[in-house]
């Protein structure tokens, strides 16, 4: 018999491109607030300030507009995304029903071992720095992620994963809050919840926790002011990074 042309080797572990390096670097920059949303981000500015051509750049804006984070604009090239007032209530409106049901779910349905990771996940956010507002983001976004996931229902997971690109920009208007003891709080009262098996009551906890949100994004959006066509980004070392490359 023939002998097998193809023998079992080690899955390649393909190195981060350039595209996925300007992609996290951006992203973490869009979670931090580093622009006033409505700023526009031209691929020119970035590709000098990273130091490399416009295609990985290009690139990184197709997955963060993907993402929720960047919007196109006709004309215009990309922008930090503006969601408007009723765009967030409709999106945490939504949030809450099918957030809540999945935290029901996974109070009745997960095994052991999700219901100890979703601690895992809480405690991974109580040790992000209190400043560093993009990792809190990220650490609270695997939080309501994992708790999706063990809901154990695909078609939630499905929907779930859809409303995520109309959420994570809304966050950016609360990243100052997912460290406060009143979030955290909140969070480890859902997960005490579906730890201890009680669906009615993780339920209740989740929508309690999306409702109070959606109340201070309608508040901060609501004072948000327009900057324009050609706005300024907030003063950040970032800021001072990109002026130098340029």
């Amino acid at each position: 018999m023939a002998a097998d042309p193809t023998p079992p080797v080690a899955p390649l572990r393909k190195a981060p491109t350039v595209a996925a390096e300007v992609h996290a670097r951006l992203r973490h920059q869009l979670l931090l607030g580093a622009w006033a949303p409505g700023t526009r981000l031209r691929e020119a500015d970035l590709a000098r300030a990273f130091e490399v051509s416009r295609t990985p750049v290009r690139e990184a804006f197709g997955r963060l507009e993907q993402e929720g984070l960047l919007e196109a604009h006709p004309n215009q090239g990309m922008r930090v995304r503006r969601p408007s007032v009723r765009e967030a209530l409709d999106a945490y409106a939504l949030r809450a029903d099918l957030e809540g049901t999945a935290a029901r779910l996974a109070a009745e349905r997960a095994d052991a071992v999700a219901r100890r990771d979703l601690y895992a996940r809480l405690d991974a956010a109580d040790a992000s720095a209190d400043a560093d507002h993009a990792a809190q983001v990220e650490a609270d976004l695997a939080f309501h992620r994992h708790l999706a996931h063990a809901a154990d229902s695909t078609p939630l997971l499905r929907a779930l994963e859809g409303l995520e690109g109309s959420v994570t920009p809304i966050k950016v208007a609360t990243r100052d809050r997912n460290a406060a003891a009143t979030t955290r709080a909140q969070h480890r009262a859902i997960a005490d919840a579906v730890h201890a098996g009680d669906g009615a009551a993780a339920e209740a906890a989740m929508r309690a926790h999306v409702d109070a949100f959606a109340a201070l994004v309608a508040k901060r959006l609501a004072a948000t002011d327009d900057p324009g066509d050609d706005a300024a980004p907030h003063a950040t070392a970032w800021d001072a990074a990109l002026e130098g490359g340029g």
